[in-house]
């Protein structure tokens, strides 16, 4: 009986039966990024080790395993990055309004969580 690519990814990869997707591929949940911080560094990471396995050219099955890991993680960090993206641009945005209408203490509030939200863009 012939494996099936899918199953040699998964033993390749070593994901158990358990972690099959419904479509009987292998499912990983990647690194999870708790921070922006966190996010940024796997994202960092995550884009080297692919540069390496795209740089290197000759992929295995083991490496797609590795491979579609890796997009676990990757995905996990755009999704961290995005929500952070999302409330940087909303406090800004309360930034900007509170200017117009003078109002300081919206300004100095809003601008300090700002920057708080912004910092690790800025590493």
């Amino acid at each position: 009986m012939p494996i099936s690519l899918t199953l040699l990814l998964a033993i390749a990869g070593g994901v158990a039966a358990e972690e099959m997707s419904p479509e009987g591929r292998p499912h990983f949940s990647g690194k999870e990024a708790a921070t922006l911080k966190e996010a940024l560094h796997h994202f960092e990471e995550g884009n080297e080790e692919l540069e390496d396995y795209l740089e290197d050219g000759s992929i295995e099955g083991a490496d797609l395993a590795h491979i579609h890991e890796l997009t676990y993680t990757l995905e996990n960090a755009i999704a961290k990055m995005q929500a952070e993206l999302g409330a940087l641009a909303a406090t800004l945005e309360e930034v900007h309004l509170a200017s117009e209408k003078s109002d300081i203490d919206i300004v100095l509030e809003s601008g300090r969580e700002y920057l708080s939200i912004a910092d690790p863009f800025d590493d």
